[in-house]
């Protein structure tokens, strides 16, 4: 079923569609988050939270955007107002960092290792757009409707966090901003 069949079914509350959305969406979702927050039961939590809202909700959804676009932003605000009060981290063990998604200059220079160690002490507001953008492989205006910011903001975020994570590496992994 398209994306305008399966909203309309939700909003008419039908069980099938609320679970072809969890199936269309829930790994996607849940793997997105686990890279954020590196917590398992966290991630899974706010999964679950997510979709008891997008349920509860779903005749608010407009349609201005897409139909995941609109889930992530509810998920990204649980995930948000859960982690106001620690630093969250990534865990990128499983991650393959394909050589185009870094810096040509430091690709020889850089262990992988270094680099995770570095992505998950990079601030949150920094990891999130560098997950979504070279890991989720979202476009500047897609995180920025999910983030519901300027996709100007996007851009200084993924820059200010790429030159963080640069020097950091320079410096053998500490970071001054």
């Amino acid at each position: 079923m398209g994306e305008k069949t399966l909203i309309k079914n939700l909003k008419k509350k039908k069980e099938d569609a609320y679970i072809e959305l969890v199936n269309l969406y829930g790994n996607k979702l849940l793997k997105t988050l686990y890279l954020m927050i590196k917590d398992e039961k966290e991630a899974e939590d706010i999964v679950q939270e997510t979709f008891i809202r997008v349920f509860k909700y779903i005749d608010g959804f407009k349609g201005d955007s897409s139909i995941y676009t609109w889930i992530y932003r509810i998920a990204q605000n649980i995930a948000k107002d859960r982690l106001s009060s620690r630093m969250a981290t990534v865990h990128y063990e499983d991650m393959e960092i394909e050589p185009e998604y870094v810096e040509d200059t430091l690709i020889g220079k850089i262990d992988r290792e270094i680099l995770r160690e570095q992505l998950n002490n990079l601030k949150f507001i920094y990891k999130q757009v560098i997950v979504l953008f070279y890991f989720e492989e979202l476009s500047i205006k897609e995180i920025s409707e999910i983030l519901d910011e300027k996709e100007g903001t996007v851009k200084s975020k993924l820059s200010r966090g790429r030159d963080l994570l640069r020097k950091a590496l320079e410096k053998g992994g500490r970071f001054n901003g």
